[in-house]
C-alpha cells in the first residue's frame, strides 16, 4: 500500500474511533509527579458521582464541574503512557486517547558533533563530546515517549543516563557536513545540572592538539526572530561557514557593512521540512563572506531572519593553519 493512502485510511480510522470516545480531555500529558489539573467533558451520557482512573491509579481528587464536566488531579505515576476511564456507578467510560506521563524536558543542542570526516584542504575533523552531571541524580540524556504523527510510543533506544557526578562521553552521530548538530533532552529541572565540554579537532596537522571549543545552546539562548554577529573580519585567508538552526522552513542571511549598514549580499534557502517529525535543524551556508563585493569591506556584520526561535554560528578557518575561530550571538 502506498504510504499517502495508508496515512489517510489510518487518520479515517482514527477519526472515526475518536467520534465514539465516551469522553474528550484536555491537556493530554502530565509529569510524573502529577499534580496537572485535566478536563473531562463527556460526549454522550452526563456524569453524576465520577471516578477517574490514568490507567490502574485512581485521581486523588475529582471535581464535578457540571453534568458533562469533570476537573481531575492527574496522581503521582510512571513515565509511560495510559489510557483514561471514568468510572461512574455501574458505567464504565471509556476514551481512545493517549495519556503521557512525562517529566518537562529542556532541549540542549550541540551545534557540531562530527565523527572523523574529510574536508577540503585535506583536513580531517573530529569531535570529542563529555558531559558531568553535578547532581545526586542519574540523568537522563534522551527522553523516554517518542513520538510519530501524533501518536506517543516508548522510544526504541533506552535513553543514556549520566550517572550522579560522574562524566560520560558522548559518541558524535553525524559524518554529514552539512547537517553536523546532535540534540539532547534531559528532564528540565536537572538541565542545569549537565556540564558539557565539546572540542572540535583537526586531526591531519595537529593529531594531538586541544582543538576549538564549540559553544552549546540551551533552550534560552535561541533568538526570537533575528540573530546578529557584528565585526566579523573578511580576511582572504580565512574561509567561513554559517550554521543557522530553526524550525522554520526558510533562512535569510544578509551581509552587510558593519560601519554604515550597507547591505552587500543577501541569500535565502529554503528548506523542505518532514511532517512527521520534529523540525529542528541546521541550515548550512557555505562561504558567504567569499563575493569579492564582501572581501571589499575590512568588517562585515551578519544578520540572520527566520520566522520562529534561532541559533546561528559563524566559523573562520585559516587556510594555512586550519586554526578555527567561532563567532556567535551574545
Amino acid at each position: 500500500m502506498r504510504l499517502i493512502p495508508y496515512l489517510l485510511l489510518t487518520l479515517l480510522a482514527t477519526t472515526a474511533v475518536a467520534q465514539n470516545d465516551d469522553f474528550g480531555f484536555s491537556p493530554s500529558t502530565a509529569p510524573p509527579e502529577g499534580g496537572a489539573v485535566i478536563q473531562i467533558v463527556a460526549n454522550g451520557s452526563p456524569f453524576t458521582a465520577p471516578q477517574v482512573f490514568f490507567g490502574d491509579v485512581a485521581s486523588p481528587h475529582v471535581t464535578l464541574v457540571d453534568s458533562r464536566t469533570i476537573k481531575a488531579v492527574a496522581p503521582a505515576h510512571a513515565i509511560g503512557i495510559v489510557f483514561l476511564t471514568v468510572r461512574d456507578g455501574v458505567f464504565l467510560f471509556h476514551s481512545s486517547r493517549q495519556f503521557v506521563f512525562e517529566p518537562l524536558l529542556e532541549e540542549i543542542i550541540i551545534p557540531i558533533a562530527f565523527q572523523p570526516i574529510n574536508a577540503s584542504f585535506g583536513t580531517r575533523w573530529v569531535s570529542e563530546v563529555s558531559v558531568y552531571n553535578d547532581s545526586d541524580d542519574a540523568v537522563s540524556i534522551d527522553p523516554d515517549i517518542c513520538y510519530f504523527i501524533g501518536h506517543a510510543s516508548p522510544c526504541s533506544r533506552p535513553p543514556r543516563r549520566v550517572q550522579p557526578h560522574s562524566s560520560m562521553s558522548i559518541e558524535p552521530l553525524s559524518s554529514y557536513a552539512p547537517e553536523p548538530a546532535i540534540g539532547l533532552l534531559p528532564p528540565a529541572d536537572h538541565a542545569d545540572r549537565l556540564h558539557f565540554t565539546v572540542r572540535l579537532r583537526e586531526t591531519s596537522r595537529d593529531p594531538d592538539g586541544p582543538g576549538t571549543e564549540i559553544p552549546v545552546i540551551r533552550s534560552r539562548d535561541f533568538q526570537k526572530n533575528q540573530v546578529w554577529l557584528p565585526s566579523i573580519p573578511t580576511n582572504v585567508r580565512f574561509r567561513s561557514t554559517l550554521r543557522v538552526i530553526t524550525r522554520w522552513y526558510m533562512v535569510t542571511v544578509r551581509v552587510k557593512d558593519d560601519a554604515t549598514g550597507e547591505l552587500l549580499s543577501e541569500q535565502t534557502i529554503q528548506r523542505f521540512l518532514p511532517t512527521d517529525i520534529d523540525t529542528l535543524g541546521t541550515v548550512t551556508f557555505n562561504d558567504p563572506l567569499s563575493a569579492a563585493g564582501v572581501r571589499a569591506h575590512a568588517r562585515v556584520r551578519i544578520e540572520v531572519e527566520s520566522q520562529t526561535p534561532v541559533w546561528a554560528m559563524l566559523t573562520l578557518t585559516d587556510n594555512e593553519t586550519q586554526r578555527v575561530q567561532i563567532f556567535t550571538p551574545r
